[in-house]
């Protein structure tokens, strides 16, 4: 962790994030989640928002801001190409009763039929079968971007304390952020610790 979690580009990256937060959130906005979001950008309150690609077939519909009000894209680019892949993965507990029940169904609903269904429904697929589509990028406003996204998509950890994880990462971007507390070097800095220290508590550190 030391020296990619708190290198040069992260620190600068942490204080970017710091100056948009202070020039252009809304009031009251300092422990807004997606819905606060969707809200103020539906209202008016601001020209533009970040958010996952789930809600956006409703920003597409809605009276204020939708049917070709807004544009979509993907986040851009600079020193490397990416973005996050949102949401939670399907998977069946080894334990259940009804296991065979349940890997029938994500068998049924991975298909590429049922998945073109399910894209043309407002839900989302990353099936090859949909996104190779030659009509997929003019089949919604939003749908060029969610392609883009998903040629350059990189997961988070995926470690079973994902949450004691997650927590202090929370905790140090808001102090230095919103609270207004220390240096972004400082910040990633005391993330590291708390990040070793959380390894070690799950034995993947000494």
């Amino acid at each position: 962790m030391e020296g990619y979690v708190n290198s040069k580009q992260a620190v600068a990256a942490l204080e970017f994030y710091k100056e948009l937060y202070q020039c252009c959130t809304p009031p009251g906005h300092s422990d807004a989640y997606m819905v606060a979001d969707l809200d103020a950008y539906d209202s008016g309150q601001v020209a533009m928002q970040m958010n996952w690609y789930a809600f956006f077939p409703g920003i597409n519909k809605s009276e204020n801001v939708g049917f070709g009000k807004t544009g979509f894209f993907s986040n851009p680019d600079q020193l490397t190409a990416g973005a996050t892949l949102g949401g939670q993965g399907m998977s069946v507990v080894s334990y259940s009763d009804k296991k065979d029940l349940a890997l029938q169904y994500i068998k049924w609903f991975a298909t590429p039929e049922v998945q073109k269904k399910w894209w043309s429904l407002g839900g989302y697929s990353c099936h090859k079968a949909v996104l190779n589509d030659p009509d997929f990028s003019k089949s919604q406003p939003y749908a060029q971007g969610f392609l883009d996204s998903m040629q350059k998509v990189n997961d988070f950890w995926q470690e079973p304390f994902f949450v004691e994880l997650m927590l202090p990462m929370q905790k140090r971007v808001h102090d230095y952020v919103v609270g207004n507390k220390g240096t972004a070097k400082q910040a990633l800095d005391l993330l590291i610790k708390d990040w070793t220290e959380v390894f070690k508590e799950e034995g993947k550190l000494k």
